[in-house]
């Protein structure tokens, strides 16, 4: 039966609607039977004695004697600590958004004795009203009408040395509490006001950038020293700023602030006014959660990404979802409503995003995920709407998956253009995408910049140059020629990650776009190019594009186009003049491939004889491409009768043993996986060729040590003997250094010697001079001093027992011999400083060495190999090659 409503006292009264519990009075009750915990002593109170016990509680015992920032009403207190009042118009309570509510210490006075304080507001004038209002959102909506505390007035005296500022306490109404995003809307409301004349502010000078970033580090500075004495009581009481933070803003001041070696800056007039202003914006208006996601979002592999998953990557960064908007809204990255494509959304989308939208396409799900992007695909093309278009079919796809995604960000270009700028300043030679063609898993070369720079603040890893450097890369005329470099630099990077993936057409179609560049180019940016030294010239776009055409040879190679192939390698060597500058160590590279191509692949054994003369007279090309187009020569019944070979090199002595290897049908039958016999554990081991050589000449030959180090050993004494000279960072010198974490001077591969050469030659005088004693304590004394560090030279893991490990070889090594060796390394360094033999054995007693080059079946020696051999040979050192027959073990004990 329906109940009829009554009237009361002028009043209709029906049935009440239940009350849910968190807003009943039962939940005020039970708050109140909880209590509360103190925060400074740890001890529980109930809520009528809890605000009793805050009046009188004390971090420690002469808590009083320190300087008032601020103090507060009883009422305001109340305020501050009652926590949320129970509202039954909410939906939701305070304690299920916020279980831990901010705490205060007190009521009373509190009084802290802050001298950084006051000489961080000297320094600035807003530093005292910015100190505790780290979160600054961008610019935003207009704010809800909410009153906000009046301002408080100060009272400033004297005691003693100590200036002391009192705060009196704003007037405060006895409104009713709001909810927590109503409370952090005023707070931003009361930031934007503060902050209302920087938001205007539509562009900045360097100088105000240094400002901005000193005037961050004080605050860091300010609130670690304020919470020094709660960080253990006190949750997420640790406000440093994230290592990948810190050091990118360290690169910004760095550069915009560090001499350059002509004595200028990198100032306004290098930037662009937009520049300027985003670093002013990045180190003064973000707030400190903003800062790390944006710098995050920049240090990844440029795309978009889900909000979502970046809160699960990173939760280290807090209120990760207002950054996101505050970043949106000062343009520093684009929201998903710049997501437009559907490669993009599927290229973002996990198993179960795809899942979800083929199910509502009526696709079939089960499959993996390349199978289901590929069926939605198929599905946008081949579909059509009523129209009789796809386009529609297409959108509406990208529509739901935009719905499954969520909200996704993506860095917008200019920002990373502009960061990547910095980064390559600061270290050109960490930064240098020839890295990526080594490795091209490592594609992402400012991630590693800063891990690095985070190592050597750790003390993890010790380089050689100075820290801090106290110079700054230099050979950027203007902005124009930078940004051409970190583009060049990009460019390289996708074509080696396709030429790595197998798409040789997309890398074709890039590299063809680095060769129009290099044809545009200005004549006063290629005179400009050609008059910097050559470690110098490897940072500019006309280098990095010049490599981009070689790896166009590669991939038209590789695609068996070898006329094509020939006419880019013809334009490298020989047509294109303004290229011949660049890429010195690849000349001789290409030209003994153009000359496979015409001699093997094209038969035109007239034009290869040609070339071969052509590419004996350049002097760039390396001795071991030359003994490589020497052979060729020499096969070629089509050489001229007076052909001279340049070379002149001995045949090296071989040796032959056999290995033991597994069974094919029980191990990769491509590869010969070789075993040796261990006694103590009775079983057999596998093990690397060179293993089973080395164990070999230590139990036949009378050896006692034996490396596997391929020349590492060698490059270690001389890098010991020579370090002063190599790692010099004094004079002219200090140009070849540009960071803090370099591992060797920018020119050891082109001007070593030619830089160094008087220095060279009086250490090399006083080798054939010194006594055995003297030399020998010198090692020593390098080796304690220089060995923790990380340089290019020193391998300090091939020498287990330290130093003395290191002297007992160089016993072994004739004077005469070790020092044509290192003169062929110093005067020839690009040359010379790979192809040393495999294996170094010596005998410290017998004062024996040897050098060993080990080859398995189907092995054969690189023409580097064979000039090493040979010049030990040629200067009393033993050398050999030893060839390793498989014998097949059919059955392992």
């Amino acid at each position: 039966m329906k109940k009829v409503k009554k009237e009361r006292n002028g009043k209709s009264v029906g049935p009440v609607e239940p009350v849910s519990y968190n807003r009943s009075i039962l939940a005020a009750f039970e708050k109140q039977s909880r209590g509360k915990i103190c925060p400074i002593c740890n001890v529980k109170f109930s809520l009528a004695s809890y605000k009793t016990h805050m009046n009188s509680c004390k971090v420690a015992e002469d808590d009083d004697e320190v300087e008032v920032l601020a103090s507060y009403t009883r009422e305001e207190a109340v305020l501050m600590r009652a926590g949320p009042e129970i509202v039954l118009e909410e939906e939701e309570s305070y304690s299920e958004k916020s279980e831990n509510p901010p705490k205060k210490r007190r009521t009373g006075e509190i009084e802290l004795e802050v001298t950084e304080v006051t000489e961080a507001a000297s320094t600035s004038e807003r530093i005292e009203s910015e100190a505790f209002h780290f979160d600054v959102p961008g610019p935003s909506g207009s704010d809800e009408n909410l009153e906000v505390p009046s301002a408080s007035s100060e009272v400033t005296e004297i005691v003693g040395n100590v200036e002391r500022v009192t705060k009196s306490s704003p007037e405060w109404n006895n409104q009713r509490r709001r909810s927590t995003r109503l409370l952090r809307n005023s707070q931003n409301s009361q930031n934007k006001e503060i902050r209302n004349e920087a938001i205007k502010k539509e562009s900045a000078k360097i100088s105000e950038v240094i400002q901005a970033i000193e005037v961050s580090r004080l605050k860091v500075l300010v609130y670690r020293f304020l919470f020094q004495n709660f960080e253990n009581r006190i949750a997420n009481a640790d406000h440093r700023w994230p290592y990948y933070m810190r050091y990118t803003v360290r690169i910004l001041k760095r550069v915009i602030s560090t001499e350059k070696f002509d004595g200028t800056y990198y100032s306004d007039d290098f930037w662009l006014p937009s520049d300027t202003i985003t670093f002013y914006r990045f180190v003064d208006l973000l707030s400190e959660s903003a800062k790390c996601l944006l710098v995050r979002l920049f240090i990844r592999k440029s795309g978009w990404y889900q909000l979502e998953k970046l809160e699960q990557k990173y939760p280290e960064i807090p209120n990760i979802e207002e950054a996101a908007v505050e970043l949106t809204r000062w343009n520093f990255v684009s929201d998903d409503s710049s997501l437009k494509t559907l490669d993009d959304a599927l290229r973002i989308s996990d198993v179960t995003v795809l899942k979800n939208v083929a199910k509502k396409f009526k696709i079939d799900g089960n499959k993996n995920r390349q199978e289901l992007v590929q069926s939605l695909k198929k599905f946008a093309q081949s579909q059509q709407s009523i129209f009789g278009g796809t386009g529609s079919v297409e959108v509406a796809i990208l529509k739901s998956l935009k719905k499954e995604l969520g909200t996704c960000l993506k860095v917008n270009d200019d920002f990373v253009d502009l960061f990547r700028c910095l980064f390559t300043i600061y270290c050109p030679v960490t930064t240098n995408s020839a890295n990526v063609i080594d490795n091209p898993t490592a594609s992402n070369v400012y991630q590693d910049l800063l891990y690095m720079m985070n190592s050597v603040e750790k003390g993890e890893v010790i380089f050689p140059a100075l820290n801090p450097c106290p110079n700054i890369s230099s050979f950027y005329k203007d902005r124009q020629m930078l940004i051409e470099y970190v583009t060049a630099k990009s460019l390289e990077t996708s074509i080696v990650l396709q030429m790595t993936n197998g798409n040789h057409e997309v890398a074709l179609d890039l590299a063809i776009d680095a060769k129009d560049f290099i044809d545009q180019m200005p004549e006063s940016h290629k005179r400009y190019y050609e008059s910097l030294e050559i470690h110098e010239r490897k940072f500019t776009s006309i280098w990095v594009h010049t490599r981009c055409c070689g790896h166009a040879t590669t991939l038209l190679e590789k695609q068996k186009k070898w006329g094509m192939a020939v006419e880019w390698q013809k334009d490298l060597l020989i047509i294109n003049k303004d290229v011949q500058s660049y890429c010195l160590d690849s000349r001789g590279l290409w030209w003994d491939r153009m000359l496979l191509n015409l001699d093997s692949h094209m038969k035109e054994k007239q034009e290869c004889a040609k070339m071969i003369q052509l590419a004996i007279k350049d002097t760039s090309v390396l001795d071991k491409e030359l003994l490589s187009i020497q052979d060729r020569a020499l096969k070629l019944k089509e050489m001229p009768s007076d052909f001279r070979p340049p070379l002149n090199i001995g045949t090296p002595q071989k040796k032959t043993i056999t290995g033991r290897t597994i069974a094919k049908n029980l191990g990769d039958g491509r590869l010969n996986r070789f075993v040796f016999r261990d006694e103590e554990k009775e079983e057999d081991v596998e093990c690397s060729v060179e293993e089973v050589v080395r164990r070999w000449y230590l139990e036949k030959e009378g050896y006692t040590i034996g490396v596997h180090d391929e020349g590492a050993t060698w490059h270690t004494i001389f890098g010991l003997l020579f370090y002063d000279i190599i790692f010099s960072t004094n004079g002219e010198l200090a140009t070849t250094w540009h960071s803090e974490v370099q591992d060797c001077p920018s020119d050891l591969s082109n001007t070593l010697y030619s830089k160094r050469k008087q220095k060279f030659e009086e250490r090399f005088q006083w080798m054939v001079d010194a006594e055995q004693e003297l030399i020998e304590d010198n090692i020593r004394k390098i080796w304690e001093l220089k060995k923790n560090e990380t340089n290019r030279e020193c391998s300090w893991k091939h020498f287990p027992d330290g130093a003395e490990d290191c002297v007992g070889l160089f016993q072994c090594i004739p004077r005469p011999a070790m020092i044509a060796i290192f003169r062929r390394l110093a005067e020839n360094y690009r040359n010379s400083r790979s192809g040393f033999p495999d294996l170094t054995l010596w005998n410290p007693e017998k004062k024996t060495v040897t050098v060993v080059e080990v080859k398995g079946p189907g092995d054969r020696l690189s023409t580097k190999q064979r000039l090493w051999l040979a010049f030990f040979a040629d200067n009393g050192i033993k050398a050999e090659v030893c060839h390793v027959e498989a014998q097949n073990s059919r059955l392992l004990m």
